[in-house]
């Protein structure tokens, strides 16, 4: 799972079923976590002491600068809802997310509540691989509808779980 997040077009989603269909869903869940949060930081760190500078070498130090200012503000929530995406790219995230001045512990805290439920509900249709897509489809759609949710209710979840001070 931690190498996945480097290698370009291996979906983790097949990787987090395998692990489930192998090890049972609680074990599963957890291997896959724990493999997905390791590749998410180590994406993140990558992009962080290689990208940024190119980053700051081309982009406009204005545009960079009110970037930084709204990820520093908003950045651990646009990770976390993204998290929860399921459409949304692992890779794309934890890369982008290096490239801005969102903290470390913020980006690994959104990370790690917000890849949750996703791994836990797949993990558990994996365990099931043999019941049929609609589980699959009825699992992306619930992911969906808590991301929505989560977007409409942002400024609720920043200030009770995301709102301190480094």
């Amino acid at each position: 799972m931690t190498l996945q997040s480097m290698v370009p077009l291996v979906p983790g989603l097949a990787i987090t079923l395998t692990n489930a269909w192998i090890f049972g869903w609680e074990y599963g869940a957890l291997y896959s976590w724990t493999g997905a949060l390791a590749g998410a930081v180590l994406d993140f760190g990558i992009a962080r002491w290689y990208g940024r500078p190119v980053v700051e070498r081309f982009v406009n130090p204005r545009h960079l600068t009110m970037t930084d200012q709204f990820f520093k503000r908003h950045g651990v929530l646009a990770v976390f809802v993204t998290r929860l995406t399921p459409v949304v790219p692992f890779k794309v995230i934890s890369y982008g997310a290096g490239l801005t001045a969102i903290s470390f512990r913020q980006y690994a805290l959104a990370t790690a509540l917000g890849q949750t439920p996703a791994i836990v509900l797949y993990s558990f249709l994996g365990q099931h691989l043999s019941r049929g897509i609609r589980a699959a489809a009825l699992v992306t759609t619930l992911l969906i509808l808590v991301s929505v949710l989560a977007y409409y209710y942002r400024n609720e979840i920043e200030r009770r779980f995301f709102s301190h001070k480094e």
